[in-house]
């Protein structure tokens, strides 16, 4: 069925599935920014002009909760990207890409879904950042590669917490190939502390390589994480973390990232943030440095205005781009500048 036609018919299901659930929201964010960005793309010349996602990317979705009783709920989430500058879907074609998941949960027992859904080192960075991972962040150093960022063919399990500690486990079943059970498949897994304002974590994740034109499922990238919070909401974050990467697929080069940020509220309206991040690769005496900073200023609560401002650094054949969706030219320093407006529904 055209995408079109599975988008309107889940609109008409609504009030349907709103009936025979305890709650169905639809909800959604339509970001659009104008950036300037230099080195850009793979012939390296500037580029200025309308971009989706200039602070976090645009997408719709549909999501919905049924209580069945024994304090249980059964859930569902359907979440797809889109460009709001040209209206299309991303990527064209496929409905529902950033997120497919149905599950159940219980505060005594904790929520197994199963579908495609983040992967555990998103999970457990994403709190721990103030811009919660936006365009200019951590995710511009290859701290979570794309293939892992989101996992098809998993299921996930988190558990309530208990004296400040929680854990989450993650197994994707990767290409399901016959006769192969190592094809694609992702192993993640993370033990974290909360307490007040203190927030500990760490994360270990194992991602098998894919068959394809050449068999890599032979390969292994392996990533080791911490990463610490001080935060009071609605005051002030402070977050620093590292992540050292293994193994000999190399979803991105073998090495340690290091990255730092804070986040402040100037006033009720105005939220600030800084962060610094480096990456190491191993042996070969190269890395990429990183400085970002933004603003937000908020017209109400579904809607703000945003400022980014961003430097990449990259030695030797290291080619991280400052804006995380962009590419830039081995060797290459970028420069990335950007104005736009986020709204929620």
């Amino acid at each position: 069925m055209p995408t079109k036609k599975i988008v309107a018919a889940l609109v008409v299901a609504l009030p349907v599935l709103a009936h025979a659930q305890s709650s169905v929201v639809l909800y959604g964010m339509v970001d659009t920014g104008l950036q300037y960005i230099n080195h850009a793309g793979a012939n390296g010349g500037s580029q200025t002009g309308l971009i989706n996602g200039g602070f976090w990317p645009s997408r719709f979705g549909v999501r919905g909760k049924e209580d069945i009783g024994g304090n249980t709920s059964v859930l569902f989430q359907l979440e797809n990207a889109f460009d709001p500058t040209s209206g299309a879907m991303i990527p064209s074609g496929v409905l529902f890409n950033r997120t497919s998941i149905v599950g159940a949960m219980n505060p005594d027992f904790g929520t197994l879904t199963a579908g495609r859904q983040y992967g555990v080192q998103y999970d457990k960075t994403l709190f721990y950042d103030p811009t919660s991972l936006a365009s200019y962040s951590i995710l511009s150093l290859n701290l979570i590669p794309l293939s892992t960022l989101r996992l098809s063919n998993s299921v996930k399990y988190v558990s309530p917490t208990f004296g400040g500690f929680n854990v989450e486990a993650m197994y994707g079943f990767g290409q399901q190939l016959p006769g192969s059970t190592v094809a694609g498949r992702y192993i993640g897994s993370s033990l974290e502390y909360s307490q007040g304002p203190l927030s500990l974590r760490f994360v270990y994740e194992e991602s098998r390589g894919t068959v394809g034109a050449v068999d890599q499922s032979g390969l292994s990238d392996r990533r080791y994480s911490v990463a610490a919070t001080w935060s009071v909401p609605n005051r002030y974050q402070l977050s620093a973390g590292a992540t050292r990467i293994g193994g000999d697929l190399q979803l991105t080069p073998r090495g340690t990232v290091y990255w730092a940020t804070g986040g402040v509220w100037a006033s009720p309206t105005v939220n600030l943030d800084l962060t610094v991040g480096r990456y190491d690769y191993q042996s070969i005496g190269q890395h990429s440095q990183m400085i970002t900073a933004s603003g937000r200023y908020l017209l109400s609560k579904a809607t703000y205005l945003y400022a980014n401002a961003g430097y990449m650094a990259n030695q030797g054949d290291a080619d991280l781009s400052i804006y995380n969706y962009d590419t830039t030219q081995p060797g290459k320093n970028q420069l990335g500048l950007s104005i736009g407006i986020n709204k929620r529904f």
